[in-house]
């Protein structure tokens, strides 16, 4: 397991999208909807560690988007936000629990939400409102209207580099 401290360095490490070994300064990214895909990065800054954002759409219009670690064959999560999905926090808080999750220890979010890494517990097993995490600038999912700056937000709360051109087009049948 890794520490708080790592997490956040990972977190914060500046990304940038890879295909095969080319690394992308510019990446056009047009989704098919529903959307299932993964997207993988490395950081020049720091090259023992890999990513990954893994982007999930559901059925029922959920919206997941996640960015793992990888060390090796570990995979850990540092970030997750969920549209239109719902979480329930652990009952347990721990010295290293932020004051800002604590108001929802052991509660169920039924609205969209953020979840972090926090240490002592399972990967990204707390998660916080969106619309109280000022950090996150986009609260809701509007359907595919704002897909492209849901993306962009998680983009940049995880240090993106690589200049993600989105290309929506939606096939209505």
């Amino acid at each position: 397991m890794i520490t708080q401290e790592q997490a956040d360095y990972l977190l914060n490490l500046p990304k940038q999208i890879i295909e095969g070994e080319d690394v992308l300064e510019i990446k056009d990214y047009s989704p098919t909807f529903p959307v299932q895909d993964r997207i993988y990065m490395i950081s020049k800054d720091d090259d023992e560690f890999n990513f990954f954002l893994e982007i999930q759409q559901s059925s029922k219009n959920q919206l997941k988007l996640t960015l793992h670690f990888q060390e090796n064959e570990t995979s850990i999560g540092l970030l997750r936000v969920d549209f239109n999905g719902r979480h329930k926090n652990p009952e347990e808080i721990n010295s290293f629990l932020p004051e800002l999750f604590k108001p929802f220890a052991g509660k169920w979010i039924e609205e969209n939400h953020i979840h972090y890494f926090i240490q002592e517990y399972k990967p990204l097993a707390w998660a916080i409102p969106i619309n109280i995490d000022e950090s996150f600038s986009v609260t809701n999912f509007e359907n595919y209207n704002n897909f492209d700056e849901i993306l962009k937000a998680f983009m940049n709360k995880i240090n993106l580099i690589t200049n993600l051109i989105i290309n929506i087009q939606i096939q209505i049948s």
